[in-house]
C-alpha cells in the first residue's frame, strides 16, 4: 500500500509540474486558477496520507490479531498443563479454578462427567494418574472459545483397571469472566496401528 502512495505521490508531482509549464491567462483570472490547483493538490495530499494511515492501521490490526492468536494459544496450553498437574497432584482446587461450574467431559468408554464428579474422582483416588503427555495439539480460537484437538498418552488407574492409555482428545475452552475456564472434553480410544 505504501507503495502505491509513493506512485501517486510522482504521479502529482508530474501533473504539478506539468501544469507549471503551462501559460497563464490573463492576470484577472490567474488567482482563481492558482487557488483552484492548490485546492486540488490540497485534496489530493489529504486523500494520499488517509489512504497511507489506514493501511498501515490495518497492518497493524493484523498484526495485533496474530499476536491475540498466538497469546491465547500459550495462556491455553499453559492451562491444559496445568490441568494435567492437577489431576495427577489430585490438586482440586486447581481443578476447581480451571474447570468451567457446568463442566461436562466425555470419557473413552462414553461416560459422562460433570465437574464435582471429575474432582470428586481424582481427590477420592478413584481415577489416578502417573503420567499423560500430549502431542499433535492444536488449538483454534474464535473469539471467546478455544477448540483444542490432539492427542494422549495417559498412564493411570480407574477404580483400579487400566484407563485406556492412547487417545484423541477434543477440549473446549470459554473465556468467562476474564479467565479461560474447560467447558468440554472429549475423548476417544486410539486404535494404534501396527
Amino acid at each position: 500500500m505504501i507503495d502505491k502512495a509513493n506512485r501517486l505521490l510522482q504521479v502529482l508531482t508530474v501533473l504539478r509540474v506539468g501544469h507549471s509549464h503551462q501559460a497563464l491567462p490573463p492576470s484577472g483570472h490567474s488567482k482563481q486558477i492558482i487557488e483552484g490547483e492548490f485546492s486540488v493538490r490540497r485534496t489530493l495530499v489529504i486523500a494520499v496520507l488517509t489512504l497511507t494511515a489506514t493501511s498501515i492501521a490495518l497492518g497493524q490490526k493484523q498484526s495485533a490479531s496474530a499476536d491475540q492468536r498466538s497469546s491465547v494459544e500459550q495462556a491455553i496450553r499453559q492451562l491444559d498443563n496445568e490441568r494435567i498437574q492437577a489431576q495427577i497432584h489430585a490438586d482440586a482446587v486447581a481443578l476447581d479454578r480451571i474447570y468451567a461450574d457446568d463442566f461436562i467431559g466425555v470419557g473413552p468408554s462414553g461416560t459422562v462427567r460433570t465437574k464435582p464428579q471429575v474432582i470428586s474422582d481424582f481427590t477420592s483416588g478413584d481415577l489416578k494418574f502417573q503420567s499423560i503427555t500430549t502431542g499433535e495439539v492444536q488449538v483454534r480460537i474464535y473469539e471467546n472459545t478455544a477448540v483444542e484437538t490432539g492427542l494422549s498418552t495417559m498412564v493411570g488407574q480407574d477404580k483400579g483397571k487400566t484407563v485406556p492409555r492412547d487417545t484423541r482428545f477434543t477440549r473446549v475452552w470459554v473465556k468467562q469472566q476474564g479467565r479461560w475456564r474447560l467447558v468440554a472434553n472429549h475423548y476417544s480410544s486410539r486404535i494404534t496401528q501396527q
